[in-house]
Order: C-alpha cells, then structure tokens, then sequence
C-alpha cells in the first residue's frame, strides 16, 4: 500500500478488486479517526456496520471513517468482506420504507443516500420523518451471532418497542436510546 497525502489528511489508495467484474478499482482509503457517534443509554457503543453490513451499535469505538454533518447525508466507509464482490466504499445511513410494522423503521447502509440526517457535535443524531424530527432510536440484542453487539432501528412511535419485530431480534433486549454526535 502506498500512502498520500489528500485534501490535507493522511489517506491510503490501494486497489480492488471485484471478482464479478473481474476488473481492479484504484480506491483512495480515508484517513481514519475515532468513532463520534456514541448510543446515550449504552455508554462504550457506537454507531457502526457489522460484517454483514448491517447498522449495529458495538461495543468499541473503532476507527472510521464518517462524513456527516447538520441536514445532510451520513456515511461511513465499509470494507466488505473479501469474498463479496462489491468494492469498499461509503455507505449511507437510510431508513428503509416502512414495513407496515408499528414503532420502528429499519436502518440500512446503502450506496446512495435517501435520507437525510442532522448531524451536529453535541446534540443527538436526528433525521425528519412524516414531517417530524426523530431522534430515538431502539437497540435490540441480535439472536445470533451471541456477541455484544445491538441491531439498530429508528423509533417512529411513541414507545420504544418492536412491534412484529423479526425473529432474528431478542426483543427482551431491546434499549431506547438516542445517537450523540460528540
């Protein structure tokens, strides 16, 4: 791997490579700095992706790298496991339309951004829904893997429960607790 120096960070490119492509893609790898996004009721989680990409709360503040900022998209670069075949990249926080479940909306980390959040130091992460600002979120215990990890929602209704929650959940897990951007 070869270091520069980009728009005044340290930044490392490197190539990869997409096996159903069968082409190698230059990336330019951020500058990496620890996670700012922390879960008030979980003190020591953060915001993150899990292997499967999926928007979890961990318990370590990892190195990332984000961009955010007040009425604007997040993202996070993700690295994807080897034996995917998509390349690493910034993925965006969205919630996904609603599936009908009272309470909660699914987060997902997409290629392209829908939703928009506010993201400013010192206050909790919020995002506007319906045409009202939300910024509770719920975290709930996966079944499997047993790790210490929370799978994360966004909190549309007035109680912090996941009402026709997946199977793959331990409802009895679950927390409310908002994001704050430190």
């Amino acid at each position: 791997m070869k270091s520069i120096l980009a728009s005044g960070s340290l930044a490392t490119l490197f190539l990869a490579f997409s096996a159903a492509d069968a082409i190698f893609y230059p990336q330019l790898m951020p500058a990496k700095s620890p996670n700012t996004l922390a879960a008030s009721a979980l003190p020591g989680y953060y915001l993150d992706a899990g292997s499967d990409g999926s928007v979890k709360l961990l318990e370590v503040q990892n190195l990332v790298a984000l961009r955010y900022g007040p009425n604007a998209p997040l993202s996070l670069w993700i690295t994807p496991p080897f034996s995917s075949n998509t390349c690493p990249g910034y993925k965006y926080l969205n919630a996904a339309a609603s599936t009908g479940a009272v309470g909660y909306e699914n987060l997902t980390w997409d290629t392209a951004p829908v939703k928009y959040w506010n993201a400013t130091a010192g206050s909790p992460l919020s995002t506007v829904v319906d045409g009202k600002s939300i910024s509770k979120f719920i975290a709930c215990k996966p079944v499997m893997p047993v790790d210490s990890s929370y799978l994360l929602f966004l909190q549309t209704g007035a109680v912090g429960t996941i009402t026709g929650a997946p199977s793959s959940i331990d409802t009895t897990t679950c927390v409310t607790t908002k994001i704050i951007v430190m």
